[in-house]
């Protein structure tokens, strides 16, 4: 997107904004379940709606230079958060191959991760092997296990470590199929679901505008307990203060919160 500017100056006035609705729509319909996709579709939309003809390169150049800076970020900013909160020689249950995931527990210093990781198979893609190897690499200890059997572990775990790939406007969190389940699971046996994301994954839609597909679900925002964030930990419940929070605003003081 970034790349594609250069050019545009040098377009006859109407062009760019064509371009900018063009690429506004493509972001839209592209993969419905990402969130970035469908929060960048809607601020280019925004842009080609509002911006005077003389200012909309520059305005788009402006808004590549800050997302570009975030995504660089965001990740440092999300271990921070969970290093902060994670608890000790905690149990986890996990779904899916989430990045942000690894990331956060690959950051934690070797006496605060977790005793064991236990990642569900998550079919049909069967990812969660893939991800206990990728964890196990990264120096945690971590096993797949069948989606069943994760779902009866959630009992003797301490906590439900969740990814996104998108957080709508209300808190409900798109993530692989399953992880609904699993969050209901998690509630019934009192065990806390902590979904760890970055703030551009947030949507300002309160629902998808299109379907997910069968690979995604929507889990509900009363089943999710925490949001550990590039801007500090929000209680479910309060992801709408996430999006409007600057980076780190939110103190996060090491270890005061029992999960299970």
């Amino acid at each position: 997107m970034a790349r594609s500017l250069a050019a545009w100056e040098r377009y006859p006035p109407d062009d760019p904004r064509r371009r900018c609705r063009a690429i506004a729509r493509a972001l839209g319909t592209s993969q419905p379940a990402m969130g970035p996709f469908q929060q960048w579709s809607l601020e280019w939309a925004r842009i080609a709606r509002t911006a005077p003809a003389d200012h909309l390169v520059r305005s788009l150049g402006e808004w590549t230079r800050e997302r570009t800076a975030r995504w660089r970020d965001e990740p440092a900013r999300i271990a921070r958060t969970v290093r902060d909160r994670f608890p000790p020689a905690a149990r986890v249950v996990t779904i899916s191959r989430s990045d942000s995931v690894r990331r956060a527990l690959a950051s934690l210093p070797r006496g605060r991760r977790p005793t064991e990781v236990l990642a569900l198979e998550s079919r049909p893609g069967g990812e969660g092997g893939a991800f206990a190897r990728d964890l196990r690499r990264s120096g945690v200890r971590a096993q797949v296990v069948s989606d069943l059997a994760g779902r009866r572990a959630v009992g003797e775990a301490d906590l439900v470590l969740l990814g996104a790939d998108a957080v709508y406007a209300d808190g409900s969190v798109i993530h692989k199929v399953g992880t609904r389940t699993l969050a209901f699971a998690a509630r019934r046996a009192g065990v806390a679901v902590v979904v760890v994301v970055g703030t551009l994954k947030g949507v300002e839609r309160r629902r998808p505008s299109r379907p997910l597909g069968s690979l995604f679900d929507r889990t509900p925002a009363r089943l999710v307990s925490a949001y550990w964030t590039d801007r500090g930990e929000f209680p479910g419940g309060e992801w709408s203060r996430a999006l409007r929070t600057g980076p780190q605003e939110v103190s996060s003081p090491r270890g005061e919160r029992a999960y299970r």
